[in-house]
């Protein structure tokens, strides 16, 4: 089975001047755990989720430096600071989205995507043919696969 028969072909997109406000509407409102950001003909451009949201509303925490002879040394990284702040101060899906997605193409086979979400601890995973947008895998398509194929249940047996 490949990524193109398990993706949901539907997939709720913003662009990078979606406001956040507009995007907690859409996170609200259709329930999802994440949303990929399209440019124009839908390329993948980024990925705002749940997560992105949730630690713009908790309380920021300076990252911790220490100052070596005048040079401010960052725990984690310079990049990390300042990837942390951009993140606070995000005002649009631009600013906070993950722009280096981790993806599949249309014909990833489903045990490659399987693995792809439990090494990057990903709930979601869009799926992209030349470039473009196509569908998103998430973690509750998988386990449909799963179903299927190792139990022999339909969705329409789950409840029996």
């Amino acid at each position: 089975m490949l990524a193109r028969d398990i993706m949901n072909k539907y997939v709720l997109t913003c662009d990078q001047d979606t406001t956040m406000h507009q995007l907690i509407r859409l996170f609200v409102k259709h329930r999802v755990s994440a949303i990929p950001v399209v440019g124009e003909d839908n390329r993948l451009e980024g990925i705002v989720s749940e997560g992105d949201i949730l630690y713009k509303q908790a309380s920021p925490q300076v990252p911790s430096y220490v100052n070596v002879l005048g040079a401010s040394l960052y725990y984690s990284g310079l990049h990390k600071y300042r990837e942390t702040f951009q993140k606070l101060l995000a005002t649009r899906a631009g600013d906070i989205m993950t722009a280096a997605v981790k993806y599949v193409d249309d014909d990833t086979p489903a045990d490659v995507v399987t693995e792809l979400m439990i090494e990057e601890h990903l709930k979601n995973v869009p799926v992209v043919k030349d470039g473009r947008l196509v569908g998103m895998i998430s973690r509750w398509d998988m386990l449909e696969v799963i179903a299927k194929e190792e139990y022999h249940i339909e969705p329409g047996q789950i409840g029996e």
